[in-house]
């Protein structure tokens, strides 16, 4: 009786999978949930969300969260946020092994925010809004380069006419802070796992590094501060100005800029930060790819002679590098030293870059030349004529260089040592991938596409075991073993 009443009832148990589960046995957490889709890949079926023209779609960013999946679209940084509540790895009861409800319309214009309306399907009527951020942006930025949706769900934007970086709320779109450091406008930015620290570059030449405080853990912050005495009573005035900044500091969410990182000499392209390995990678139009320190912001490694378009850090301190001429992807060490190197076919390009949790495996968005991202093509002709190389002689001696024949668009799984493909997820004529994004703990896969597409890849087996688990924890019955397949 209660499988029944979970199965038609979407969101009547928000977070009752986390909570049965850890009230009984933390091992079965564990059992279920290392069972990541780059496990068995062979098993991941694709889920399309009914009603796209309700998800904001195609996407710049998607963050998917235990409850909740946002999405940013291409329009950044006046971009439209949408959010829709969702349970993922357990059944609908109609065939879709997770729960999905659209975000609410919203209706007029509120609180400095801009609408844009979607219709509905033809012969509906229906008219679906979507918050958007009051922004200028600047021409000749990629979108998916200069958005990052923190863990508190709100929203970190760059490519602003006057220099800044925002944050934005996910509710509405509203512009919740402001920061300036940078003298041109910001062109990348990258957040740490934890959301604790953010990189930004720009067409400066510089990456700055910025703290990120959580509304609730920078509250906390300032009171323990506050509560902090020198040993004298504060005369009036100065109780007055210690009051007016901690509430100037409550309301702070982004903090610093704390390092000022210098090495390159042109337009940054691509950087990510590491909280962990308290490093920075970052890559620029005609330098090399540089590593920072987080504490010190010194600079302590140059990869010589190597160029690149984007660049990603796991987990497992392995810097992994795309250069869009050479159509190369390769790994190398926090040393330098090259790891594996394989190319691509000259009429494809990878659009996404993502890393798995445990810095083990990656997934590549690969989508047709002409429809992939683009860089800028006066820049591409001017360093083919200048012959600039891609890496030093060395590395291409002493490596095979692989060969990835992939079909377009498709999403591939590659061993981050090796980058072997051990598994490829085809897509369809004309869906062109936009945006990756890989849930928490990895059992689920996002994928935004450019015919206006929101396609989840997951293991269907996964949410029956799940259901499965929690009746043998506590429900009455045998379980949903007779439904799952061995």
């Amino acid at each position: 009786m209660y499988a029944e009443v979970f199965l038609k009832c979407p969101f009547m148990f928000p977070q009752l999978l986390m909570v049965t589960i850890f009230g009984y046995d933390d091992n079965a957490y564990i059992s279920l949930h290392v069972k990541t889709i780059f496990r068995n890949p062979k098993v991941v079926k694709p889920y399309s969300v009914p009603s796209p023209e309700q998800c904001n779609l195609p996407a710049a960013a998607i963050h998917a969260s235990s409850d909740m999946i946002v999405v940013v679209d291409y329009n950044a940084p006046a971009a439209h946020v949408a959010q829709h509540k969702w349970q993922p790895n357990t059944p609908d009861g109609q065939g879709t092994p997770f729960l999905f409800q659209h975000g609410k319309a919203t209706s007029g214009t509120a609180g400095g925010t801009l609408m844009r309306m979607f219709k509905g399907p033809a012969g509906t009527g229906e008219e679906w809004q979507f918050p958007q951020a009051l922004a200028f942006g600047v021409s000749g930025i990629r979108s998916q380069a200069i958005v990052a949706i923190t863990c508190d769900k709100e929203i970190i934007t760059g490519g602003h006419a006057d220099n800044s970086i925002r944050v934005i709320s996910s509710d509405g779109a509203k512009t919740l802070e402001t920061a300036y450091a940078h003298r041109a406008p910001v062109t990348s930015l990258g957040l740490s796992l934890d959301s604790n620290y953010l990189v930004t570059g720009s067409r400066d030449t510089t990456v700055l590094l910025w703290r990120i405080h959580r509304a609730l853990a920078s509250r906390s912050s300032v009171k323990s501060e506050s509560s902090v005495g020198t040993g004298t009573l504060p005369s009036p005035s100065s109780s007055s100005s210690s009051y007016l900044s901690i509430e100037k500091n409550r309301r702070r969410r982004i903090e610093g800029p704390i390092q000022v990182l210098r090495g390159h000499r042109s337009e940054i392209l691509s950087c990510c930060v590491s909280s962990d390995l308290g490093i920075v990678v970052s890559c620029s139009h005609t330098s090399d790819v540089l590593l920072h320190s987080i504490k010190k912001g010194r600079l302590i490694r140059r990869l010589d002679g190597v160029v690149a378009h984007s660049v990603c850090l796991s987990s497992e301190g392995v810097v992994m590098t795309w250069n869009e001429l050479q159509h190369t992807l390769s790994t190398f060490t926090l040393n330098g030293v090259l790891i594996a190197k394989t190319e691509l076919s000259f009429s494809s390009s990878i659009s996404c870059m993502e890393i798995s949790f445990d810095g083990r495996n990656a997934l590549i968005g690969i989508n047709s030349l002409e429809n992939g991202r683009s860089y800028n093509s006066g820049w591409n002709l001017q360093s083919s004529k200048s012959g600039i190389v891609d890496f030093n002689s060395e590395s291409e001696e002493t490596h095979e260089i692989s060969t990835i024949n992939a079909p377009t668009p498709s999403i591939c799984f590659l061993d981050l040592h090796t980058l072997e493909v051990f598994h490829v997820l085809r897509l369809g004529e004309g869906q062109d991938i936009t945006a990756l994004a890989l849930n928490k703990d990895n059992t689920n896969l996002l994928v935004s596409t450019s015919d206006k597409q929101l396609i989840i890849f997951t293991d269907p087996a996964l949410s029956l075991k799940v259901v499965d688990q929690m009746l043998k924890l506590g429900w009455e019955g045998d379980g949903l073993r007779p439904l799952i397949k061995a």
